[in-house]
Protein backbone atom coordinates (compact mmCIF):
# COMPACT_ATOMS: atom_id res chain seq x y z
CA UNK A 1 0.00 0.00 0.00
CA UNK A 2 1.01 3.42 -0.81
CA UNK A 3 1.16 5.61 2.10
CA UNK A 4 2.46 8.70 0.80
CA UNK A 5 0.52 11.50 0.65
CA UNK A 6 0.42 13.39 -2.79
CA UNK A 7 0.42 17.38 -2.62
CA UNK A 8 1.61 17.33 -6.30
CA UNK A 9 -1.04 15.19 -7.44
CA UNK A 10 -3.49 17.50 -5.88
CA UNK A 11 -2.57 20.64 -6.61
CA UNK A 12 -2.25 20.10 -10.19
CA UNK A 13 -5.92 18.95 -10.33
CA UNK A 14 -6.70 22.27 -7.38
CA UNK A 15 -4.85 24.58 -10.45
CA UNK A 16 -6.75 23.45 -13.30
CA UNK A 17 -9.79 24.45 -11.70
CA UNK A 18 -8.53 27.73 -10.70
CA UNK A 19 -7.57 28.90 -14.37
CA UNK A 20 -10.75 27.24 -15.45
CA UNK A 21 -12.76 30.19 -13.60
CA UNK A 22 -9.73 32.56 -13.98
CA UNK A 23 -10.31 31.77 -17.81
CA UNK A 24 -13.81 34.39 -17.60
CA UNK A 25 -12.24 37.14 -16.02
CA UNK A 26 -11.03 40.13 -17.04
CA UNK A 27 -8.58 41.04 -13.41
CA UNK A 28 -5.96 38.53 -13.25
CA UNK A 29 -4.13 38.94 -10.18
CA UNK A 30 -0.54 40.40 -9.82
CA UNK A 31 1.30 40.24 -6.40
CA UNK A 32 4.40 40.98 -5.00
CA UNK A 33 6.82 38.42 -2.83
CA UNK A 34 8.91 39.94 -0.87
CA UNK A 35 11.67 37.78 0.31
CA UNK A 36 14.86 39.21 2.64
CA UNK A 37 17.68 37.50 3.53
CA UNK A 38 19.88 33.63 3.36
CA UNK A 39 17.11 31.41 5.09
CA UNK A 40 18.00 28.07 3.32
CA UNK A 41 14.06 27.13 3.35
CA UNK A 42 12.55 30.61 2.60
CA UNK A 43 14.92 30.66 -0.43
CA UNK A 44 13.85 27.07 -1.82
CA UNK A 45 10.36 28.43 -1.09
CA UNK A 46 10.51 31.59 -2.89
CA UNK A 47 12.22 29.99 -5.96
CA UNK A 48 9.81 27.11 -6.36
CA UNK A 49 7.18 29.96 -6.01
CA UNK A 50 8.21 31.98 -8.81
CA UNK A 51 8.68 28.86 -10.74
CA UNK A 52 5.25 27.32 -10.08
CA UNK A 53 2.76 30.45 -9.89
CA UNK A 54 4.51 31.31 -13.38
CA UNK A 55 4.20 28.22 -15.20
CA UNK A 56 0.91 27.00 -14.05
CA UNK A 57 -1.19 29.99 -13.67
CA UNK A 58 -2.12 33.18 -15.05
CA UNK A 59 -0.85 34.77 -12.17
CA UNK A 60 1.76 37.76 -12.37
CA UNK A 61 4.60 37.13 -10.13
CA UNK A 62 6.59 39.78 -9.26
CA UNK A 63 9.73 38.44 -6.88
CA UNK A 64 11.55 41.28 -4.63
CA UNK A 65 14.33 39.75 -2.18
CA UNK A 66 16.93 42.20 -0.82
CA UNK A 67 19.75 40.76 0.51
CA UNK A 68 19.64 43.71 3.64
CA UNK A 69 17.05 45.91 4.75
CA UNK A 70 16.00 47.77 7.74
CA UNK A 71 12.51 48.17 9.36
CA UNK A 72 11.71 51.40 7.95
CA UNK A 73 12.34 50.91 4.15
CA UNK A 74 10.19 47.85 4.67
CA UNK A 75 7.87 49.53 5.75
CA UNK A 76 7.49 51.92 2.71
CA UNK A 77 7.78 49.62 0.49
CA UNK A 78 4.63 47.64 1.61
CA UNK A 79 2.95 50.95 2.01
CA UNK A 80 4.16 51.72 -1.89
CA UNK A 81 2.76 48.49 -2.79
CA UNK A 82 -0.53 49.03 -0.84
CA UNK A 83 -1.01 52.17 -2.68
CA UNK A 84 -0.39 50.62 -6.10
CA UNK A 85 -3.70 49.80 -7.10
CA UNK A 86 -2.23 47.39 -9.92
CA UNK A 87 -0.87 44.99 -7.60
CA UNK A 88 -3.52 42.61 -5.89
CA UNK A 89 -1.59 41.13 -3.60
CA UNK A 90 1.34 41.05 -1.24
CA UNK A 91 3.73 38.62 0.80
CA UNK A 92 6.30 38.61 2.88
CA UNK A 93 8.43 35.72 3.14
CA UNK A 94 9.18 34.49 7.01
CA UNK A 95 11.14 33.81 8.91
CA UNK A 96 12.72 37.47 9.28
CA UNK A 97 16.40 38.11 9.52
CA UNK A 98 17.34 38.43 12.80
CA UNK A 99 17.43 42.30 12.68
CA UNK A 100 14.12 42.64 11.58
CA UNK A 101 12.71 39.47 14.09
CA UNK A 102 11.44 42.03 16.75
CA UNK A 103 9.55 44.17 14.55
CA UNK A 104 7.90 41.14 12.87
CA UNK A 105 4.42 42.14 14.17
CA UNK A 106 4.71 45.83 13.24
CA UNK A 107 5.75 45.13 9.45
CA UNK A 108 2.90 42.54 9.23
CA UNK A 109 -0.20 44.98 9.98
CA UNK A 110 2.16 47.42 7.78
CA UNK A 111 0.47 45.38 4.54
CA UNK A 112 -3.08 45.97 3.50
CA UNK A 113 -5.14 43.30 5.00
CA UNK A 114 -7.13 42.98 1.12
CA UNK A 115 -3.78 42.15 0.10
CA UNK A 116 -2.58 40.14 2.60
CA UNK A 117 -1.93 36.55 0.70
CA UNK A 118 -0.87 35.16 3.54
CA UNK A 119 -2.87 36.01 6.06
CA UNK A 120 -0.54 37.05 8.52
CA UNK A 121 -2.08 40.79 9.33
CA UNK A 122 -3.48 41.13 12.84
CA UNK A 123 -7.07 41.73 11.34
CA UNK A 124 -6.55 38.13 8.90
CA UNK A 125 -5.55 36.28 12.44
CA UNK A 126 -8.70 37.94 14.11
CA UNK A 127 -11.16 36.89 11.79
CA UNK A 128 -9.58 33.55 12.10
CA UNK A 129 -10.16 33.24 15.58
CA UNK A 130 -13.84 34.10 15.04
CA UNK A 131 -14.55 31.38 12.53
CA UNK A 132 -15.02 34.34 9.65
CA UNK A 133 -14.39 33.65 6.39
CA UNK A 134 -10.33 35.43 5.50
CA UNK A 135 -7.58 34.50 4.02
CA UNK A 136 -5.44 32.04 5.82
CA UNK A 137 -1.90 31.10 6.19
CA UNK A 138 -1.05 29.29 2.93
CA UNK A 139 0.97 26.74 4.63
CA UNK A 140 -2.28 25.99 7.17
CA UNK A 141 -4.44 26.29 4.27
CA UNK A 142 -2.50 23.30 2.61
CA UNK A 143 -2.39 21.13 5.15
CA UNK A 144 -6.04 21.38 6.00
CA UNK A 145 -7.07 20.58 2.04
CA UNK A 146 -4.87 17.79 2.07
CA UNK A 147 -6.57 16.09 4.92
CA UNK A 148 -9.85 16.99 3.26
CA UNK A 149 -8.51 15.56 0.19
CA UNK A 150 -7.43 12.18 1.74
CA UNK A 151 -10.85 12.45 3.60
CA UNK A 152 -9.26 12.44 6.95
CA UNK A 153 -12.26 12.16 9.45
CA UNK A 154 -10.97 15.29 12.63
CA UNK A 155 -13.71 15.07 14.66
CA UNK A 156 -12.77 13.99 18.20
CA UNK A 157 -9.02 13.30 16.86
CA UNK A 158 -6.04 14.01 18.81
CA UNK A 159 -4.11 16.36 16.64
CA UNK A 160 -0.14 17.19 18.01
CA UNK A 161 1.25 19.71 16.32
CA UNK A 162 5.08 21.03 16.82
CA UNK A 163 5.14 24.32 15.97
CA UNK A 164 3.37 27.60 17.27
CA UNK A 165 4.32 29.89 14.25
CA UNK A 166 1.92 32.47 12.71
CA UNK A 167 2.31 30.94 9.35
CA UNK A 168 1.95 26.93 10.85
CA UNK A 169 0.70 25.96 14.13
CA UNK A 170 -1.71 28.89 15.27
CA UNK A 171 -4.04 29.23 12.52
CA UNK A 172 -3.60 25.53 11.90
CA UNK A 173 -5.16 25.42 15.29
CA UNK A 174 -7.75 27.20 14.65
CA UNK A 175 -8.90 25.22 11.82
CA UNK A 176 -8.41 22.08 13.22
CA UNK A 177 -10.49 23.49 16.48
CA UNK A 178 -13.40 24.02 13.99
CA UNK A 179 -13.41 20.94 12.41
CA UNK A 180 -13.83 19.42 16.53
CA UNK A 181 -10.25 18.50 16.72
CA UNK A 182 -8.34 18.00 19.76
CA UNK A 183 -4.85 19.85 18.56
CA UNK A 184 -2.35 20.41 20.94
CA UNK A 185 0.24 23.17 20.18
CA UNK A 186 3.81 22.28 21.09
CA UNK A 187 7.24 24.14 20.87
CA UNK A 188 11.12 23.98 22.02
CA UNK A 189 9.67 23.91 26.01
CA UNK A 190 7.38 21.45 25.68
CA UNK A 191 7.53 19.03 28.43
CA UNK A 192 7.33 14.88 27.46
CA UNK A 193 7.03 15.46 23.84
CA UNK A 194 7.24 12.26 22.65
CA UNK A 195 4.83 11.27 25.17
CA UNK A 196 2.03 13.54 23.68
CA UNK A 197 3.22 12.91 19.87
CA UNK A 198 2.92 8.77 20.82
CA UNK A 199 -1.03 9.70 22.23
CA UNK A 200 -1.55 11.56 18.65
CA UNK A 201 -3.75 10.32 15.56
CA UNK A 202 -2.39 12.91 13.81
CA UNK A 203 1.06 14.92 14.36
CA UNK A 204 2.27 17.72 12.11
CA UNK A 205 6.02 18.77 12.35
CA UNK A 206 7.58 21.99 11.74
CA UNK A 207 10.68 22.35 14.13
CA UNK A 208 13.10 22.84 11.72
CA UNK A 209 15.09 20.33 13.14
CA UNK A 210 16.89 17.69 10.56
CA UNK A 211 14.90 14.04 10.58
CA UNK A 212 14.39 14.75 14.66
CA UNK A 213 11.32 12.74 14.82
CA UNK A 214 11.63 8.98 14.33
CA UNK A 215 9.72 6.19 14.53
CA UNK A 216 9.50 5.78 18.51
CA UNK A 217 7.95 9.62 18.56
CA UNK A 218 5.05 7.94 16.76
CA UNK A 219 1.80 5.77 17.01
CA UNK A 220 0.67 2.73 15.05
CA UNK A 221 -0.71 3.96 12.19
CA UNK A 222 -0.82 7.91 12.65
CA UNK A 223 -1.19 10.02 10.14
CA UNK A 224 2.24 11.91 10.06
CA UNK A 225 2.64 15.94 8.30
CA UNK A 226 6.21 17.05 7.85
CA UNK A 227 6.57 20.72 6.95
CA UNK A 228 10.15 20.66 7.57
CA UNK A 229 12.98 21.47 4.19
CA UNK A 230 16.21 20.70 5.21
CA UNK A 231 19.50 19.80 2.89
CA UNK A 232 21.11 16.83 4.91
CA UNK A 233 25.47 16.35 4.32
CA UNK A 234 24.92 14.26 1.27
CA UNK A 235 23.19 16.95 -0.56
CA UNK A 236 19.57 14.93 -0.44
CA UNK A 237 16.51 17.15 0.59
CA UNK A 238 15.17 15.86 3.60
CA UNK A 239 12.48 17.05 6.41
CA UNK A 240 12.34 17.19 10.35
CA UNK A 241 10.93 13.27 9.87
CA UNK A 242 13.07 10.82 9.57
CA UNK A 243 10.54 9.49 6.24
CA UNK A 244 11.99 5.98 5.95
CA UNK A 245 12.31 5.12 9.87
CA UNK A 246 8.29 6.23 10.75
CA UNK A 247 7.03 4.87 7.71
CA UNK A 248 6.42 1.28 8.46
CA UNK A 249 4.66 2.34 11.45
CA UNK A 250 2.34 5.08 9.98
CA UNK A 251 -1.09 5.14 7.87
CA UNK A 252 -0.35 8.06 5.62
CA UNK A 253 2.90 10.45 5.48
CA UNK A 254 3.65 13.27 3.46
CA UNK A 255 7.51 12.75 1.83
CA UNK A 256 9.72 15.74 2.16
CA UNK A 257 9.26 16.52 -1.62
CA UNK A 258 5.92 16.57 -3.41
CA UNK A 259 3.57 17.58 -0.86
CA UNK A 260 3.52 19.96 1.76
CA UNK A 261 5.30 22.37 -0.27
CA UNK A 262 3.13 21.94 -3.62
CA UNK A 263 0.54 22.48 -1.66
CA UNK A 264 1.76 25.59 0.26
CA UNK A 265 2.33 27.18 -3.23
CA UNK A 266 -0.78 26.35 -4.24
CA UNK A 267 -2.64 27.88 -1.26
CA UNK A 268 -0.98 31.25 -2.37
CA UNK A 269 -2.43 31.13 -6.08
CA UNK A 270 -6.17 30.20 -4.55
CA UNK A 271 -5.15 33.29 -1.61
CA UNK A 272 -3.74 35.40 -4.53
CA UNK A 273 -7.07 34.98 -6.46
CA UNK A 274 -9.67 35.67 -3.19
CA UNK A 275 -7.76 38.78 -2.82
CA UNK A 276 -9.44 40.21 -5.60
CA UNK A 277 -12.77 37.62 -5.94
CA UNK A 278 -13.51 36.69 -2.48
CA UNK A 279 -15.36 33.90 -1.66
CA UNK A 280 -16.19 32.90 -5.02
CA UNK A 281 -12.90 31.20 -4.85
CA UNK A 282 -13.55 29.19 -1.83
CA UNK A 283 -16.35 27.64 -4.57
CA UNK A 284 -13.40 26.95 -6.75
CA UNK A 285 -11.32 24.90 -4.47
CA UNK A 286 -13.77 22.89 -3.38
CA UNK A 287 -14.67 21.74 -7.02
CA UNK A 288 -10.94 20.70 -7.13
CA UNK A 289 -11.30 19.33 -3.53
CA UNK A 290 -13.90 17.17 -4.75
CA UNK A 291 -12.13 16.16 -8.12
CA UNK A 292 -8.89 15.79 -6.00
CA UNK A 293 -10.50 13.32 -3.96
CA UNK A 294 -11.56 10.99 -6.81
CA UNK A 295 -8.50 10.42 -8.36
CA UNK A 296 -6.62 9.46 -5.35
CA UNK A 297 -9.85 6.79 -4.35
CA UNK A 298 -9.00 6.01 -8.17
CA UNK A 299 -5.18 5.33 -7.38
CA UNK A 300 -5.70 3.91 -4.62
CA UNK A 301 -7.91 1.31 -6.34
CA UNK A 302 -5.28 0.58 -9.05
CA UNK A 303 -2.74 -0.10 -6.26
Amino acid sequence: MNKKIDGSLVSEILYEELNKYLKAKQQLPTVVDISIGEDFGAKTYSKRKEKIITSKTKIKFISKHFDNITVEQLKEYIIRLNEDETITGIMLQLPLPSNLKEKEREILDTINPKKDIDGLTSKSIRNLRKNQNTLVPCTALGIETLLKVYDISLKSKRIAILNRSNIVGKPLEQLMLTKKAIPIVCHSKTKDLKEITKESDIVVVAINKQEYITEDFIKEKAIVIDVGVHKNKDGKIVGDVDFKDVYDKVSLITPPIGSVGPMTICMFAYNAVKCIYKTQVDKVLKRGIKRAKKEIKRGEFCE
